[in-house]
């Protein structure tokens, strides 16, 4: 398989698609190719060409599956191979995402054009893939949030994943599950900080549940979400002092109580004692270093 040789490409692909279907499962999804950039830099014209071809032959297969480009190694890259492929009419119908990853290249200022430009043709915007191994510890490790942040309000992402959920026993803090072996046998296994802090999102930020504007907060970087009639506030306070915030929720129901979920330092989704929600507002305390989730049920 060369930049080349699209067709070569297609083979490959469609063989894989075929082998999951025979042993019981059709893909909802399939990326061409990981990281086109890092991978011989294979041009945005051989991503086009792919896609159209792949499409085609998933469709006179009986296949479903859409198609999620470019998964590139930074937003930059990713940009010129998702104008490529979604500007060909032909190409875009067999498009499911646009994803790219956070590398070397790139900020908010790129995820923002690629969400514009996944907005424009009514496509999900996936960062697919970030890990680092500067995250040794807790506080550290409170630079993901800070991303997921950042992702989630100026990029407008539709999902976030992190590259490792786990990875044997050579890398221990920059996965979410650290896992011991002893000459290959397994021993033991232990959440790290990315752990706790992922879930302070997406154990209450639920598939369906839609972002809404939230402003203010000072140093603390806050973010706000609707599902049904449930508001949720995810509050990172990155900084080594307490921050206080009033949150007020200004739209659709509200309850009179505000549940509180908590990962600091010394906590890890710590519950801690409702907050009355008067005259659609409540405050609170951030603990240094910390992410707290708050969720009002209408």
């Amino acid at each position: 398989m060369t930049p080349g040789d699209p067709g070569g490409y297609v083979d490959w692909a469609m063989a894989m698609l075929k082998r999951w279907r025979q042993n019981g499962l059709e893909l909802a999804f399939y990326a061409p190719l990981n990281e086109p950039e890092v991978a011989r830099d294979f041009p945005a014209e051989w991503l086009r060409q792919v896609v159209r071809q792949l499409g085609a032959r998933m469709r006179a297969a009986g296949f479903k599956t859409k198609l999620v480009v470019p998964d590139d190694e930074n937003p930059v890259d990713a940009y010129e191979r998702a104008v490529a492929v979604l500007e060909d009419p032909v190409a875009r119908q067999y498009v499911g995402a646009v994803a790219f990853h956070v590398s070397r290249l790139g900020g908010p200022s790129d995820w923002a054009r690629l969400r514009q430009l996944a907005s424009r043709y009514k496509l999900p915007l996936w960062m697919t893939e970030y890990s680092t191994k500067s995250y040794t510890d807790w506080r550290s490790s409170i630079d993901w949030a800070v991303r997921m942040h950042g992702l989630l309000t100026a990029g407008g992402v539709n999902a976030i994943d992190y590259l490792w959920g786990f990875f044997g026993d050579w890398v221990q803090t920059d996965t979410l599950v650290s896992i011991r072996f002893e000459d290959g046998d397994f021993r033991s296994f232990s959440p790290t900080p990315l752990y706790w802090i992922t879930g302070q999102f997406s154990r209450f930020v639920r598939p369906g549940d839609v972002r809404v504007d939230a402003s203010g907060g000072g140093p603390a970087l806050v973010s706000a979400y609707r599902g049904g009639r449930r508001t949720t506030v995810v509050a990172v306070n990155p900084t080594d002092r307490p921050q206080a915030v009033r949150v007020v929720v200004r739209g659709g129901p509200v309850g009179s109580r505000a549940t509180v979920t908590r990962s600091s330092e010394n906590e890890r989704w710590r519950p801690l004692p409702a907050l009355r929600v008067a005259k659609r507002a409540f405050t609170a305390t951030l603990a240094p270093a910390s992410v707290t989730t708050f969720v009002v049920t209408g």
